[in-house]
C-alpha cells in the first residue's frame, strides 16, 4: 500500500469515527447510515486487496525458500559422499570440486547454487556404484536433478510479485478513485446541510474529510502545516 493510499485510508477512518462519536447525525437517518456503511465497505476494500497481496507474495517467497533448502541438504549429502571417495581415491581434483558448507552453499546467488546443483548431478550420476557404501544412492543423486528443476520453477514465480505487486496497486488507485467519487457527490451532499443548521459540528466533519499527507511525495494541497519532526500537508477530497 503506498503512503498516499495508506494517507486516503486513514482519511476514511477518520470519518467512520466522526459518525462513530456522533451517532445522533445517524439517528432517523437510513439514507446517511447507508452512507457510513459504504465508507466501511471502502476501508475493507483496500484491506482485502492488501492483505491478499501480502499473502500471496509470502507465500511465493516461503515455497522458494523451502525448496532451497531441500536443493542444499540434498547437494550437501552427495558432497559428503563424493567427498569420502575422493579420500578413498586420493582424488585432490575431486575433493577441492566438492568442497562446499552448508554456510557456503547459503551464501550463493541462486542461479550459482543452481549451476552447481547441475554441475554436481553430472558429476555424480556416473560414480553413483562408487557411491554406494557412502549410502549416496542413485535416488539421492536424481533427487539433486529434480530438486534443481523444483527451485529454478520458483524464480519466475518470485519475479512475478513485482507484477502482483502493481497490480494490488493498480487496484487499490482505482478504488481510491471510486471511494472519492462516492464522497464527494453522495456523502459530502449529505452532510452539507449541517453546515448551516451546526456549523461547528460541520467544521468537525471536514476535519476527518481532510487527507493528512505525512512523508507523501508531491501535494496538491490546499493548506500546509509545518512541524518540527515532520512535514506534512493536508487536502480535502
Amino acid at each position: 500500500m503506498t503512503r498516499k493510499i495508506i494517507n486516503f485510508v486513514d482519511m476514511l477512518k477518520a470519518v467512520v469515527q466522526f459518525f462513530n462519536e456522533h451517532p445522533e447525525l445517524l439517528a432517523n437517518n437510513p439514507a446517511l447510515q447507508e452512507s457510513v456503511n459504504n465508507v466501511k465497505a471502502f476501508i475493507a476494500s483496500f484491506d482485502a486487496i492488501e492483505k491478499a497481496q501480502a499473502e500471496s507474495s509470502s507465500t511465493v517467497v516461503a515455497l522458494k525458500s523451502e525448496t532451497k533448502t531441500s536443493l542444499i541438504n540434498n547437494m550437501l549429502q552427495v558432497y559428503a559422499g563424493l567427498n569420502a571417495h575422493a579420500a578413498k581415491t586420493n582424488d585432490t581434483a575431486l575433493k577441492l570440486s566438492v568442497d562446499y558448507t552448508e554456510y557456503e552453499l547459503k551464501k550463493l546467488r541462486d542461479h550459482i547454487l543452481l549451476q552447481e546443483g547441475r554441475s554436481l548431478y553430472e558429476l555424480a550420476l556416473p560414480l553413483v556404484p562408487e557411491l554406494l557404501i557412502w549410502k549416496v544412492t542413485t535416488e539421492d543423486v536424481e533427487a539433486v536433478n529434480t530438486n534443481s528443476d523444483a527451485f529454478e520453477a520458483k524464480d519466475p514465480a518470485i519475479k512475478n510479485i513485482k507484477s502482483r505487486t502493481k497490480q494490488a496497486t493498480d487496484e487499490m488507485k482505482a478504488k481510491q478513485i471510486e471511494a472519492t467519487t462516492y464522497l464527494k457527490e453522495t456523502l459530502d451532499v449529505y452532510m452539507e446541510p449541517l453546515k448551516f443548521s451546526d456549523a461547528t459540528l460541520y467544521g468537525h466533519y471536514t476535519k476527518a474529510r481532510t487527507i493528512v499527507n505525512i512523508a507523501g511525495g508531491h501535494s496538491k494541497a490546499k493548506t500546509k502545516t509545518d512541524t518540527t519532526s515532520t512535514t506534512s500537508t493536508t487536502e480535502t477530497k
